[in-house]
């Protein structure tokens, strides 16, 4: 492996990391919004949030899957990783979707005051 691929291996781990980190820090900040405010909306971009993270985690592995050479078994590499990880990002976004229908409908029969 050339210095410049282990360069390039190594960025995009740390890109991948650093998307997880910021998730986390935009998870802690709405979680407290939401607790003072109890709105709907800061629920759903709580929600996109995490959503974010968990699909940052899997491509953080993805990623780091991905790079492994090729071996006796994978003889063109570990590259189908990533499409499993966007396989497991949808299933992600479909939950969350759901979840959010289910809050909204229940906001809506029972409203309540924003404070």
């Amino acid at each position: 492996m050339t210095t410049e691929t282990r360069r390039q291996h190594r960025l995009l781990m740390v890109a991948a990391l650093s998307s997880i980190i910021t998730a986390l820090l935009l998870i802690a900040a709405k979680t407290a919004a939401w607790l003072m405010t109890g709105s709907v909306s800061l629920l759903a971009s709580l929600v996109d949030s995490v959503m974010d993270s968990l699909a940052s985690l899997i491509n953080f592995f993805a990623i780091r899957y991905s790079l492994v050479p090729p071996d006796e078994e994978h003889r063109f590499g570990h590259g189908k990783a990533e499409a499993l990880a966007g396989l497991g990002q949808a299933v992600f976004i479909a939950g969350s979707s759901i979840f959010l229908i289910q809050q909204s409908a229940l906001k809506l029969m029972d409203p309540q005051p924003i404070e």
